[in-house]
């Protein structure tokens, strides 16, 4: 595959290639060229295997209209701005501009009765208008529901830059009434910010912004809340997701480090907590603070020495659980990257709710001063019970432990990645990462589990992606990405994705943009045509059924034999273009047995004369054992970045006629059996009105052998070339050394001889110094025209009236008293 090969390749083989791949040129290249050449050919290969971002090349890519897809447009004519609120059995609630959407998960047709529609007030949106802001932006856009009971809905929207929140209740007749609250710190003002919910036990728990400006964020539970003002707890944070686990509710999110600021300004990802029965402080001015609010920050960063860090995170999913390396823990996934003004990376990393948890257990942190380091706290100051853990009654403890809780809301160590370094790296200037779903388990037939990753991108893209060794352990990976999904014709943000688990239908994958809901299924078996290829794609979705000679999913109605391998082969169906028949067309796939391939006894080595009418080398290139048929969807990267001699074998001279028609003659292959080797000589350089010679030996024909006479330019390989410049650049520096040492003492031997030819040293110095010092000012050093030894300057004295005499200089008396300026 084109697209693999440049990706693997990079900057450094883009470089070299032309070299490897045209070594005729190399006596034309210049000196210099060659000694660039030599700098660059190791500084390659030496970046080559140190870089840390491995290019996964998909096993498939499925383009646009390759796929089975169901669209919602929303209204067609403005952004809805789509956001999923929540799932409710077979049907998505999704909140827009003016509307809830109520979806149907089946085939995304709207269920009007459900629907859910509530402008803002007039007087609202004037304000608005009055404010600056846009008729866009003046409008309703839903960012929180909730369901409080049996016909009980929560619902709350932006209510063009006032927020505002409804509890609707449904009557005997089925119609609605509702009640309206103050939105502000439960629902954004803009709808393009970065904000998160979850209802848990009957109440509202949000992480937003709390003001017009967007300046002042919160996390908050009414009545308690983060204090706004306090910049350790909150620093400009931007939320992803929240969700209850336990006694606890955890918020994950982004922001400025506040550890780091003595430095510089830098984002780091952090996950908080506070416990479900906090019920503030019993003092007057901890009655609406938390008591158990703590953060840690999220490592992912690629080990070493130097750690490389993915800072910002971008998306988590819910808890996960699982068995891995023999063990079951429970563990989130979270899309991260780079910063937007550094290298454009994204990774995928895993972290154990284990971990997390450990991490609130352990040391505070703390600034003694303004322009201290960040150090752990010692624990002889930490007081009892420890702050930010649960009690039974909150208002209860003393205002020292909530003081110090509001104090040192940050932890010293980091939650480790659960693998312990990413498990997927992607570093690519046209997308980041954005979001991702999870489907949990997926059981291969061999009986090993994996999860499958959908991971969207800002620019329309989704990657499929498993880890082959989740179930041998923890200590290692192996990412696979099976398949590149283009979603949409142009790019386009993805702003979240959902799987649609259906019990007696097709599990489907939501794709939700700001303007459209987009369905497909969670895989594409069908388009696999070989056995080699389903089994290939290493999908725990699909498997190849023997019995019908095609790719499908796992529980399909099939019957005979079904092969399916995590590690991608399988020994009933060898990847071989000898049992595959490509019809580019119809892709029709033989599904008769292979029959071993007939070896052919020729006749001893003899060499034969030099005579003119000597067929010509062939042409037509046989398929061997490992070579790749191009009309599956699975394309693994060659292990050869460039053809050799190895892979052009030449079969027999006299080909077989077809059996059902032997009037015709393969194609390329003359009457009387003559094939033209013309991609031999291409690739050899040879002139075609010379010819080859062809050495046989017992077993078959071992290749073309080609006389000292007949010898084109030699192909060197990239260890002997690196030898070569290598060599060449130190004799041009040696030769260089030499000549300008001899050239610079011919230079200056008429200086020498000059200066010093039989004069003193001191002399030749005083009349050097003599002959150039008048040059420059000939009145400087004279009087009257006569030399003075001395270096002086004469100085004008003023007469006793103040004026100046100009006679001092030019009268032939002796010098009046002068002051000096010694040079």
């Amino acid at each position: 595959m084109v697209r693999g090969f440049s990706a693997r390749r990079g900057w450094a083989g883009a470089v070299v290639a032309p070299f490897l791949e045209a070594p005729r040129r190399l006596v034309a290249v210049p000196g210099l060229l060659v000694a660039l050449v030599a700098l660059v050919v190791p500084r390659a290969a030496a970046l080559t295997p140190a870089s840390f971002i491995s290019d996964h090349t998909p096993r498939s890519i499925t383009l646009p209209d390759e796929l089975e897809s169901q669209v919602f447009p929303g209204n067609g004519s403005e952004t809805d701005y789509f956001r999923l609120l929540q799932r409710d059995g077979d049907s998505l609630l999704i909140g827009a501009r003016n509307i809830v959407y109520n979806i149907s998960v089946h085939n995304l047709e709207e269920n009007f009765s459900q629907r859910i529609v509530w402008y803002s007030k007039e007087q609202d949106s004037s304000m608005c208008f009055d404010k600056g802001k846009s008729v866009d932006e003046c409008q309703n856009y839903i960012r929180v529901l909730a369901k409080e009971g049996e016909g009980q809905f929560l619902v709350c929207g932006t209510n063009a830059y006032k927020p505002l929140c409804r509890h609707y209740a449904q009557q005997m007749d089925g119609s609605f009434n509702f009640t309206e609250t103050n939105g502000a710190g439960k629902c954004p003002y803009d709808p393009r910010h970065n904000s998160t919910f979850v209802y848990v036990d009957g109440e509202l728990y949000s992480g937003t912004v709390a003001d017009f400006q967007g300046t002042s964020s919160i996390i908050i539970r009414s009545p308690l809340k983060t204090d706004h003002n306090e910049y350790t707890q909150l620093n400009a944070p931007d939320f992803v997701h929240s969700f209850d686990y336990g006694d606890f509710v955890f918020f994950f999110f982004r922001e400025t480090a506040v550890e780091y600021m003595n430095c510089g300004k830098r984002v780091y990802s952090r996950v908080a907590r506070v416990c479900k029965g906090d019920r503030g402080g019993g003092q007057q001015r901890f009655k609406l603070s938390w008591t158990s609010f703590l953060k840690s920050r999220l490592n992912c960063s690629v080990p070493g020495d130097y750690p490389f860090y993915f800072d910002e995170i971008q998306s988590t999913t819910d808890v996960i659980s699982g068995v891995y390396g023999g063990e079951t823990h429970k563990i989130i996934y979270a899309v991260f990257t780079t910063p937007p003004n550094s290298i454009p990376g994204s990774a995928v990393c895993a972290f154990s709710m284990r971990s997390i948890l450990d991490t609130f257990e352990g040391s505070f942190k703390e600034q003694k001063t303004l322009n201290s380091n960040w150090l752990p706290v010692r624990q002889v100051t930490v007081p009892e019970p420890r702050p930010g853990s649960c009690v039974e009654d909150s208002q209860t403890l003393p205002e020292l432990n909530i003081d110090f809780a509001k104090n040192h809301p940050l932890m010293d160590e980091a939650v480790p990645a659960f693998f312990g370094r990413p498990l997927l790296m992607k570093a690519s200037f046209e997308y980041r990462f954005s979001k991702m779903v999870v489907d949990p388990q997926v059981t291969f037939l061999d009986g090993k589990s994996v999860d499958v990753l959908f991971i969207a991108t800002d620019n329309g893209i989704i990657f499929k992606a498993i880890n082959t060794l989740a179930s041998e352990g923890i200590n290692n990976i192996e990412p696979v990405v099976i398949e590149e999904i283009r979603a949409f014709e142009h790019p386009v943000p993805i702003m979240n994705l959902q799987i649609a688990q259906q019990a007696g239908g097709e599990s489907k994958l939501i794709i939700i943009t700001d303007d459209e809901v987009k369905s497909i299924p969670l895989h594409r078996c069908h388009r696999a045509t070989t056995c080699s290829a389903c089994v290939g794609l290493q999908d725990p979705y699909c498997a190849w059924y023997e019995g019908h000679g095609s790719c499908g999913p796992l529980g399909a109605k099939l019957t005979g034999p079904i092969l399916q391998n995590i590690t991608g082969s399988h020994y009933p169906c060898p990847f071989s273009a000898e049992n595959e028949v490509y019809n580019p067309s119809t892709q029709i796939q033989t599904t008769e047995a292979p029959s071993p391939p007939e070896v052919e006894t020729c006749a001893p080595c003899v060499c034969p004369e030099p005579p003119s009418s000597r067929p010509s080398p062939v042409t037509e290139v046989f398929p061997t054992e490992g070579s790749v048929d191009h009309s599956t969807i699975y394309d693994p990267p060659p292990e050869e970045d460039y053809p050799s001699l190895e892979s052009n074998k030449i079969p027999p001279l006299s080909p077989a006629k077809d059996s059902t028609n032997p009037n015709i003659v393969p194609h390329g292959v003359g009457e009387d059996g003559d094939i033209p080797n013309e991609i031999l000589r291409g690739t050899l350089g040879r002139d075609p009105s010379k010819e080859v010679g062809i050495a046989y030996a017992e077993g078959g024909i071992t290749g073309p052998v080609v006389g000292a006479s007949l010898e084109g330019p030699p192909i060197y390989s990239a260890e002997t070339l690196a030898i070569a410049v290598t060599t060449a650049c130190v004799a041009a520096l040696v030769i260089g050394f030499i000549s300008g040492f001899l050239f610079s003492r011919k230079c200056r031997g008429d200086e020498y001889a000059h200066t010093y030819s039989e004069t003193p040293y001191l002399d030749s110095k005083l009349n050097k110094r003599d002959n150039l010092v008048p040059a420059a000012d000939p009145n400087m050093y004279t009087a009257n025209n006569k030399h003075i030894n001395n270096l002086v300057t004469n100085y004008n004295p003023k007469n006793i009236n103040g004026k100046s005499n100009t006679n001092t200089t030019t009268d032939s008396k002796l010098l009046k008293p002068a002051k000096c300026a010694y040079i």
